[in-house]
């Protein structure tokens, strides 16, 4: 790299017109060959097409920023990190009035305070901002405006916090949620308006708390929230991890939280309901103990333990503790001191992490030189940049522009240098007022140029000119992208994750002062006055704003400066969630599902595909199964077929699943003009006049039979299997509405009685022996389900809970409950989407499934797609799936009957199939890289020429298997069709 270029933003000229043509030719030459920017013979950039292939060759220097991982006080005996401690220093104590609540009456908060602050003893207030009912304090209300104004004329000697009497669950991403709840309604009471457009921002960056420490890491995730430090307050609630001394102590964890427990020895809570506070001269006898040690000492007044005083008594109170401390001060064992000054003394550097954002490269010959070459300066002087990509701008996608490609692929090798996606075309309001589909096509799309273009997945979205709705959200939900950074109204007083599992990070500084005219800048000090010194934030820098020397060089002074602050680190947003948010498997796992779906195997299908002529030669070859079957089973399909003999030979029966797939794949043929009318009509008369001649008798009424012969052999299958009845169900319901009631489906299924089988809402199987049992909670139970409410039966619903697509913390819940329901496969959920336009728990499943299907693929090579399949030997039929486990999952093989289970495990790498069905339900709901390597595999594999598709492809041997089945074929005919209806569900019902 030139030495002219460190100092390259510094010398460019004030002539904004000629954009690139002020800079040192030299240097032009230098920066921008180096990513293959085409340049005309004066040496200016010109252009957007890559004209010859260029290798960037940066230098690199050691990382000048970077963590200090240590315990607190660890060095330097009780206080300061080693770098800062000159000699040892007294132990701190700290003094908290605990738990104020909603009820706080002013007055007597001020009684109590005042005496701690007249003698200059520091003193920090933990408000509970949300009470039990889950109402937030009013920002109008005496407490608030008391509070506001005793930080605003007490800014050394109050620190305000925030309380949660318990922390609700050890599991990291609710503990977030928690935080992140509290965060933003004390930020919304705390901050007046006024005051943050000039100010810092007021965030709490303690948490007081009475549950004790579960695990090491417990507390960690809060990190994300904005806080730095959870005091465990001695509460009353039983310790039983242990891991808390009663002397106090502390631990810090990888997100750099610190988590300080406080001794029952200096609690003032009363020891037993209905007692009396601590009283002075034992606390003073206490602290004395205490202040032996190497830790931290607690002093706390819960302020709800204080019920029963009045104003005189609260304020004698305070002022003997005070009066307590002062002396413990003046006797030098102990000093006072406020937690987040104790922790910023306690970490060299990470207390506070600065995110520098570069916004708005849009692939554009004209601007994007100067953008480059300040992003480079900015690498190069060691500072991290998070690089905000304009993924569709007016100049064209940034997929087709080769030299942005080349730019962007060779900053990657810089760990330094993270992307985001900022917007599709960067219009002024290009989210606002959309539906959820419309906002989702535009950040997926603009996501998906990024990644293609990049092969990076952008931990972070901007969306332009800060402007979004609740769809926009929504729709970014959707996508499995983490973080979000926008600056708008409320939301820049939020710090934390979101319902939806979205980490806003919206403290977001810039140094546009208005955006007209020349846009002028605020000055240096005006901005770090709005970063100011605790909270962490975004400093957002526009290349193409700074158009003169004297604003370049304001910014990079300013970012000197901050870089400079003892405790501060420049962060891009990769390294920034990295640092705040420890793992939480469930989260990260629904995310990358979301994320492998909707983006990284992601391809933008024609909404009506011209087909070749391979789509509909796939429908014909499967439709031959049906042809021959009706043909030789008196209008109806066997369950298999194999040949035998060297003929073709069927297994006579059909199970309900069966009918239901012969008659959608019937309807499914002649949608493609694969079969006419006529031949369309004798079909469904037929299956209907054999739905009608036979029925299962239970509770005095009539029900479909679990599995019915095809002629008059014997071995028919007594009972009721309401899964296979509810498929069935589907199948009528979808008929009837295409056929316009032309068929008599509906007096069919009114014969039909399902109240006793539906006791309570709930799916049941009768066996022949008449023996009930509930087939509510298996993984077939949503898709069935919805079969009886079509029909009007009251159905329970399978899931509890909110929609998770819109709802992390229902998403959570559910994977629990999808776990706990056993495998899941493609059928029935991916067909659930074909038919019915999925549901949103169903289209959770699949996401997993086809994701966890990719990863293998990833890991192994092996092409991996399950479902159940029919085998042509023994077992003869297998359930292959997916299994959720706590840590992860696994692929697994059951069969249909369980005392084969252990030969079905042992035979399992034998057994597993890549599935045809499958394969073509993916390529149907799934269009990407992965479902299209699927296809191409069961295509060229798994064809049985004049009988239809093998039920599948054996991972093992690469081969199919020879038979053929009813529900493999009618799924390949369901599939074309809706691949060539332009995607469009045959039914679309209520929750669709």
């Amino acid at each position: 790299m030139s030495a002219e270029f460190a100092g390259l933003w510094r010398r460019v000229s004030n002539d904004s017109a000629s954009r690139c043509g002020a800079f040192p030719a030299g240097v032009v030459q230098v920066v921008f060959r180096q990513v293959g920017w085409p340049l005309d013979q004066s040496g200016t950039p010109r252009g957007n097409r890559f004209h010859r292939e260029v290798k960037m060759n940066m230098t690199r220097r050691a990382a000048l920023l970077g963590a200090l991982s240590m315990p607190l006080l660890a060095v330097a005996n009780k206080g300061l990190s080693k770098a800062a401690a000159s000699e040892p220093l007294p132990n701190p104590i700290i003094v908290t009035i605990s738990g104020v609540g909603a009820s706080a009456q002013p007055g007597r908060l001020a009684a109590l305070v005042a005496p701690f602050l007249t003698r200059k003893v520091p003193v920090t207030l933990t408000v509970a901002p949300v009470d039990a009912a889950g109402q937030a304090l009013d920002y109008h209300s005496e407490l608030s405006r008391w509070l506001r104004q005793a930080i605003a004329l007490n800014p050394d000697g109050i620190e305000l916090g925030i309380h949660a009497d318990t922390l609700v669950s050890g599991d990291p991403y609710f503990q977030l949620r928690q935080g992140s709840n509290i965060q933003a309604a004390f930020s919304h009471l705390i901050n007046e308006y006024q005051r943050y457009q000039s100010q810092a921002v007021i965030t709490a960056l303690t948490l007081t708390t009475n549950s004790p420490l579960r695990s090491h890491q417990d507390g960690a995730s809060l990190r994300a929230a904005g806080i730095r430090s959870v005091i465990r307050l001695a509460g009353g609630i039983e310790d039983t991890i242990r891991l808390q001394s009663a002397d106090g102590g502390y631990w810090t964890t990888e997100t750099g939280l610190v988590n300080t427990f406080a001794s029952p020895l200096s609690s003032t809570r009363p020891v037993a309901a209905g007692g009396g506070l601590m009283a002075p001269a034992t606390l003073a006898s206490n602290i004395a103990t205490l202040s032996a040690t190497d830790n931290p000492i607690i002093v706390d007044i819960p302020f709800g333990a204080l019920t029963g005083l009045g104003e005189g008594d609260l304020a004698d109170y305070g002022a003997q503790v005070a009066q307590n401390v002062l002396a413990a001060v003046a006797s030098g064992s102990v000093r006072a001191i406020l937690p987040q000054k104790l922790y910023v003394q306690s970490k060299d550097m990470g207390n506070r992490l600065i995110v520098v954002r570069v916004d708005d490269f849009r692939v554009d010959p004209d601007w994007d030189p100067s953008h480059i070459a300040f992003v480079y300066e900015l690498i190069e002087a060691g500072y991290p940049v998070t690089d905000g990509i304009i993924p569709a701008p007016q100049a064209g996608l940034l997929s087709r522009d080769e030299v942005s490609k080349v730019y962007l692929r060779a900053m990657s090798a810089d760990r330094r240098h993270d992307i985001a996606a900022h917007g599709w075309n960067h219009t002024p309001s290009e989210l606002l007022g959309n539906s959820f589909r419309k906002d989702f096509d535009l950040i997926r799309g603009g996501i998906s140029e990024v990644y293609r273009s990049t092969g990076r997945f952008p931990v972070s979205y901007i969306p332009p000119n800060d402007a979004f709705d609740k769809n926009t959200l929504d729709a970014l939900t959707a996508t499995g992208t983490p973080l979000f950074s926008a600056d708008k109204g409320d939301l820049r007083r939020f710090a934390g994750m979101d319902e939806r599992g979205i980490l806003h990070v919206s403290n977001t500084v810039k140094f546009e002062k208005s955006w007209s005219g020349d846009i002028p800048y605020r000055t240096k000090d005006q901005v770090l006055d709005l970063i100011g010194s605790d909270n962490d934030a975004v400093f957002c820098i526009h290349p193409r704003t700074a158009n003169s020397p004297e604003k370049k060089a304001l910014i990079l002074d300013t970012l000197a400066e901050l870089s400079a602050q003892r405790g501060t680190r420049l962060v891009n947003f990769a390294e920034y969630y990295a640092a705040v948010s420890p793992a939480m498997l469930n989260v990260e796992r629904i995310r990358s599902a979301r994320a492998d779906v909707s983006v990284r195997d992601w391809k933008k299908p024609d909404q009506y595909p011209l087909d070749d002529g391979t789509l509909k030669a796939d429908a014909e070859l499967a439709w031959r199964y049906f042809d021959w079957g009706s043909k030789n089973f008196n209008g109806m399909v066997p369950a298999t077929s194999w040949i035998e003999s060297g003929k073709q030979a069927g297994y006579p029966f059909a199970t309900m699943w069966d009918v239901g797939t012969q008659i959608l794949a019937t309807l499914s043929a002649q949608r493609l003009g694969i079969i006419d009318q006529p031949r369309f009509e004798t079909i469904i008369m037929r299956i209907v006049a054999f739905l009608k001649e036979s029925n299962f008798r239970y509770a005095g009424g009539k029900l479909p039979h679990t599995e019915r012969p095809l002629g008059s052999q014997g071995g028919q299958r007594e009972g009721f299997d309401s899964a296979d009845t509810g498929r069935l169900l589907v199948a009528l319901k979808i008929l009837d509405q295409h056929t316009a009631g032309a068929f008599p489906i509906f007096d069919l299924v009114s014969g039909w009685s399902f109240k006793p089988v539906l006791k309570g809402g709930e799916m049941h199987i009768v066996s022949k022996n008449g023996r009930v049992s509930s087939a509510h909670s298996n993984s077939y139970a949503g898709y069935a389900g919805r079969g009886y409410s079509l029909w009007g039966e009251s159905i329970k619903p399978v899931f509890d809970g909110e929609d998770p697509s819109r709802s992390m913390d229902a998403a959570i819940a559910a994977l629990a409950e999808i776990q706990r329901r056993g495998r899941i496969a493609t059928e029935p959920h991916v067909t659930e989407e074909i038919e019915l336009g999925g549901s949103q728990h169903g289209r959770l499943m699949a996401d997993i499934l086809y994701a966890a299907q990719i990863k293998r693929y990833r890991e192994t090579g092996t092409l991996t797609c399950a479902s159940e399949c029919a085998m042509a030997g023994p077992p003869f039929f297998t359930y292959q799936g997916y299994q959720l486990t706590d840590h992860g999952g696994q692929f697994v093989v059951d069969t249909l009957k369980t005392s084969s289970k252990a030969r079905a495990d042992k035979k399992a790498d034998k057994l597993r199939l890549v599935s045809t069905k499958g394969a073509y339900l993916w390529y149907a709901a799934r269009p990407g890289d992965y479902s299209e390597k699927l296809i191409a595999l069961v295509r060229e594999q798994a064809k049985m020429p004049g009988l239809g598709f093998s039920a599948g492809v054996s991972e093992r041997t690469g081969k199919l298997i020879e038979v053929t089945d009813v529900n493999t074929n009618g799924i390949v005919l369901e599939s074309i069709a809706y691949i060539l209806g332009g995607r469009k569900p045959f039914l679309l019902s209520e929750g669709a």
